[in-house]
């Protein structure tokens, strides 16, 4: 009997998302749990997208603009100073989407892919998925990308190199200095897939900008989402900034109306409110100030972030530290998956949230003395 599912598909392992509040209830049976661990924005969505979204409740009945026409022409304006148009741009259900149009769209199934190891998971179970070798380099001991170690992987039959920009699940971040010697090292032909879905957080001077070098490299794709900075995680809307080629063969894989109407409407609106952005960025600012300096004052080892979240590492098996803060009412992101079973990965909250966190902590480190 032939078998049912192909190789790849066999070893294939399930993206393990964090969990979600509504299970947390249910199984512990917790009024209000605090969710630290898929990092989202703790203010949620601009008051401006609300208001879309409910005006685009009457819509429903119509299929949205497969192109979103409106919706690239507003980001175009946005990204005019990266002197970015329309035809530079792909629009997916998330930036996951346009990962998988990337593998798809470009690697054969005689090529492979590179990526850091651990770096954003949804690389390699893409690459699997679709039956793609990927080569995975280790991080530097202090979890930022060996960038000259990627550079040294690659192969001839390499076609796509990953790389995620704030890392996740690191916080991380590899500087102009490294990204531009990688460059020099890199054949043409190689498609650079470089994430920055947390770019909006950054603060340190030193990280290389992908929008502006994307003009210059015909094959560099830049990712860019709408689900942290912009609070939309529950829309799925994420876009892709390339040459022109690269984005139209890239729509020739893309499925009809990936993008439904509510989720273009209210990244439309989400764009144009200025003041919920610098006041997402603020909070997380502090926020991550205070989780770092209490992690310091707790003795608890973390990676310094550029992200809204802290990887930290309690250098023994974080999984009965996880489940006494679910049991308080946090929920973190164990990341075992990404062989890390030492280390829990936390989101930035509001101000009381993150005090109510460190409490609850405190009092388990207590506990544990």
């Amino acid at each position: 009997m032939k078998p049912l599912v192909t190789r790849n598909i066999e070893k294939l392992r399930p993206y393990q998302p964090g969990k979600p509040i509504e299970e947390t209830k249910r199984e512990l049976g917790l009024p209000d749990p605090v969710k630290m661990a898929s990092n989202e924005n703790p203010l949620g969505p601009s008051p401006k997208a609300i208001e879309a979204m409910k005006a685009a409740c009457g819509e429903m009945h119509y299929y949205p603009d497969g192109g979103c026409y409106t919706l690239k022409e507003a980001l175009a304006a946005h990204l005019a100073q990266y002197d970015i148009e329309p035809h530079n741009l792909i629009i997916g259900n998330g930036s996951n989407e346009i990962i998988e149009f990337v593998i798809r769209t470009f690697v054969a199934p005689n090529e492979n892919i590179v990526t850091g190891e651990p770096s954003f998971i949804i690389y390699k179970l893409a690459g699997i998925s679709h039956n793609r070798q990927e080569i995975t380099v280790p991080l530097k001991p202090d979890m930022t990308y060996d960038m000259d170690a990627v550079a040294c992987t690659v192969n001839e039959k390499t076609k796509v190199v990953f790389l995620a920009n704030p890392n996740n699940p690191t916080g991380r971040i590899f500087s102009t200095r490294e990204f531009e010697r990688f460059l020099s090292h890199i054949r043409d032909d190689i498609v650079i897939c470089i994430d920055e879905a947390y770019a909006e957080y950054v603060d340190d001077p030193d990280v290389p900008n992908g929008l502006e070098y994307a003009p210059y490299r015909n094959r560099l794709i830049v990712l860019r989402t709408f689900s942290k900075i912009y609070g939309l995680a529950g829309l799925r809307v994420g876009y892709g900034v390339s040459h022109r080629e690269l984005i139209g063969y890239m729509d020739r894989v893309r499925p009809p109306f990936n993008v439904n109407r509510m989720a273009q409407a209210a990244a439309l609106a989400a764009l144009d409110d200025q003041e919920h952005i610098e006041k997402s960025i603020e909070i997380n600012r502090k926020g991550r100030a205070f989780l770092q300096a209490e992690f310091e004052r707790l003795q608890i080892k973390y990676y310094p972030s550029q992200t809204n979240f802290i990887l930290a590492d309690f250098e023994k098996p974080a999984a009965p530290l996880y489940q006494a803060l679910l049991e308080r009412g946090f929920i973190t992101r164990p990341v075992e998956n990404y062989n890390l079973p030492n280390c829990l990965r936390i989101t930035v909250g509001t101000e009381d949230q993150n005090q109510r966190f460190v409490e609850a902590l405190d009092a388990f480190i207590r506990e544990q003395d």
